[in-house]
């Protein structure tokens, strides 16, 4: 960035800077302020996304064009629709569209919306206009009001103008701006997007001509053409897939189906036409039928286990339990089984009577291993499918079931062991439950007591995938602000600590400071672990640097009253061997005066805070050690130490560090304390900002006279 000379400004340049705004005071010797923000995480969308928006997987419906044409005339279009209405992979499309005539090597990106829901993307904040770039935000992740929209729809003027374009996916709700620039999303055939994946995707012409439903008249038969000699297996499977099915369940469905051996379909279309007899025709579509039932997961065989007069009791819940704790000792599934009724009514009872817990277990289709635990090997997908099926058909009973969750994977129950599994298969229910999600209910039930270790560990790793996975995210960013909270316990705080310091840090940064700021506001653990996080992902790379800085340097001049901004600059400048960011700030520092002069206020405004007095203490004698042990320059640290001097009054832990006790004789200290009763103000070019703690005022022009002193600068 430069900034040419002109009649007002006649000596400010400024050269080779990459922050959006350069400030220069003064003439060419004044100090350079660069502000900026974090810009929005912007990563490449996959290559796979890519492809399934690409000829010749895609499958045709209106709503790309239609969004093409949108982005051609204002360069942003919305497009809406409930979750499995291929809305992702439409926005994908119509970016393409739109971006190929003009632009061969277009690019992608997926911009995470890491903002507040009260917060508004400033323009800093969002990529550069650079033609060819084409943009993809989920409003599912983050509801878009009002003034976001405006914002957005703002960028996307300034994106058009460029050669650039933006689309935006979600709910219809999630969108809180211009209606016109809506599209509703149209599901595509789901049979086609399986038979596409098949023929395409996977190498598997034979698989994808089963389910065709004419494949001797279909107009692609090009693609899928049929054998020479007559198929008797060709369209068998024409009605396996509704066309309701979301385009990522169909290519589930596709990949299920690829791993079908076509030489045992073949036997069992032979057996079923039945020329060998009512036998061999009954055994053929026997086979057919399981066939059919091991690629939609056992729908069918879910269906008469779960529904059937005399099920829904005891092997529904053998079943249910097998399900939730796949890979556990039947021992441990058939406990917990019976611990669904635990006042000993008539459902625990009934395991007591009639059949075995073993056989119960392998009538509703649970597999025993040689070392008898419970596993589903036969049937791969039916433990998850059983789960989802139980939630939806009982919907009376999800209440009792949920309950029956936190019971058993209390600490003390049968269960305990195998809650991160449970977990996980409560995230993947949740994530297409259409009421009563349980996922959350259950989390916050395992974390109001006072949780072990794992149990804190499990929680965090899982809250770390809901963030990541589709129509969960939002609810995620809430518990952890709530969590996050003065009025949350100290567990969900470790919790939420432990969760910032990980994945979700780095792909929700400003989310995660935000919920840094208030961990930090306490001493306790979780505090401890947001002040490393925050010193980690300072030393991470020179952009979050920057953003920490200035981030820090916010906090403590919009909340003065808190300890956060405190902790915050401490856990930044304390001096350690795994904390390389006191380095960087003490170098930098001796270039940049507006490094400098964080530091200086930082000081200041932390020695103001009693709630850090012992820390700070500390964090000071760690500073004498460093220089004394040649780690830090001594004159420059020395230097800056005496400019908070000169600006605090030395109490607490300042007056601490200088006077001491007598008896006190650590050579580093005493280092410290020999050289600031010695150095003068320091020497510095002037500083330009009118709040800073240095700035001294000016002696009279009499006074200046009397004593042929200069004024200071620093």
């Amino acid at each position: 960035m430069t900034n040419e000379p002109s009649p007002q400004f006649p000596h400010q340049v400024s050269q080779g800077n990459s922050g959006p705004t350069v400030q220069v005071g003064g003439d060419n010797q004044g100090p350079i302020s660069v502000t900026h923000r974090l810009p929005l995480p912007c990563h490449p969308v996959p290559a796979a996304d890519r492809q399934a928006a690409a000829e010749p997987l895609w499958v045709h419906t209106p709503t790309p064009q239609r969004a093409a044409d949108l982005l051609s005339a204002t360069g942003l279009a919305v497009i809406v629709g409930e979750q499995g209405t291929g809305r992702r992979i439409s926005a994908l499309r119509a970016l393409e569209t739109h971006l190929a005539p003009g632009f061969p090597a277009r690019q992608l990106f997926d911009l995470a919306p890491d903002w507040e829901d009260d917060d508004t993307p400033a323009k800093d904040v969002l990529p550069q206009p650079q033609p060819g770039c084409g943009y993809l935000i989920d409003a599912s992740s983050r509801r878009i009001s009002l003034q976001t929209a405006l914002a957005l729809t703002a960028w996307a003027e300034r994106l058009h103008a460029a050669g650039s374009c933006l689309a935006i996916t979600g709910e219809a709700r999630d969108w809180q701006g211009d209606g016109h620039l809506v599209i509703q999303a149209v599901r595509p055939d789901a049979l086609q997007v399986a038979r596409n994946h098949l023929a395409v995707r996977l190498s598997s012409p034979t698989h994808a001509h089963w389910l065709h439903p004419d494949p001797h008249q279909a107009p692609d038969r090009s693609r899928f053409r049929a054998p020479a000699a007559p198929d008797r297996t060709a369209g068998v499977f024409a009605d396996l897939i509704p066309r309701g099915v979301s385009p990522s369940n169909a290519v589930e469905i596709a990949f299920r189906l690829s791993r079908v051996n076509p030489e045992r379909l073949a036997r069992a279309v032979q057996q079923k036409e039945g020329h060998n007899g009512p036998e061999a025709q009954e055994q053929g579509l026997g086979e057919l039928k399981s066939i059919r039932d091991e690629v939609l997961q056992w729908t069918t065989f879910l269906e008469k286990t779960l529904t059937e007069t005399g099920t829904r009791g005891q092997d529904r819940v053998m079943l249910l339990a097998a399900a939730y704790l796949e890979g556990a000792p039947l021992e441990v599934c058939i406990r917990a089984a019976g611990d669904f009724s635990p006042d000993d009514g008539p459902v625990a009872r009934r395991f007591r009577e009639g059949r075995s817990p073993r056989r119960r277990l392998r009538d509703v289709g649970v597999d025993v291993t040689p070392d008898d635990k419970a596993d589903f090997t036969s049937r791969p997908g039916l433990a998850l499918n059983a789960i989802r099926m139980d939630w939806h058909h009982w919907a009376d009973e999800r209440e009792q079931t949920r309950k029956w969750l936190e019971r058993i994977t209390a600490p003390d129950g049968v269960a305990a062991p195998w809650a991160a599994q449970i977990g996980r298969r409560l995230l993947e229910l949740s994530r297409t439950a259409a009421a009563d999600p349980p996922f959350f209910p259950v989390l916050t039930e395992w974390t109001a007591p006072a949780p072990g270790q794992t149990r804190i560990e499990d929680v965090a790793q899982l809250l770390t995938h809901a963030a990541a996975t589709d129509g969960m995210a939002r609810e995620t960013h809430k518990v952890l602000l709530d969590w996050a909270s003065p009025k949350a316990n100290p567990h969900r705080r470790e919790i939420v600590a432990r969760v910032c310091s990980g994945a979700y840090g780095k792909r929700w940064p400003h989310a995660a400071l935000v919920r840094l700021r208030h961990l930090l506001n306490h001493d306790d653990l979780a505090a401890q672990i947001a002040a490393d996080a925050l010193a980690t992902y300072a030393d991470s790379t020179g952009t979050a640097f920057g953003h920490v800085i200035a981030t820090v340097e916010s906090w403590l001049e919009r909340y003065p009253s808190y300890s956060a901004g405190a902790r915050g600059f401490l856990a930044l400048v304390q001096s350690s061997t795994a904390n390389n960011t006191l380095t960087k700030l003490i170098t930098t520092a001796q270039t940049s005066p507006k490094i400098r002069d964080f530091l200086i206020t930082g000081w200041w405004a932390t020695l103001e805070q009693p709630g850090v007095r012992e820390q700070a203490h500390q964090v000071l004698l760690a500073w004498a050690r460093a220089v004394h042990e040649g780690h830090l320059d001594r004159d420059f640290t020395f230097g800056i130490l005496t400019d908070v001097r000169n600006a605090h009054t030395p109490v607490d832990a300042m007056s601490r560090f200088l006077y001491g006790s007598p008896e006190h004789e650590d050579p580093a200290l005493i280092d410290a304390r020999f050289a600031l009763a010695n150095l003068q103000a320091c020497q510095h070019e002037r500083c330009f900002r009118p709040d800073c703690p240095n700035l001294q005022p000016a002696p009279s022009s009499q006074a200046a006279a009397t004593e042929g002193a200069e004024e200071p600068s620093h």
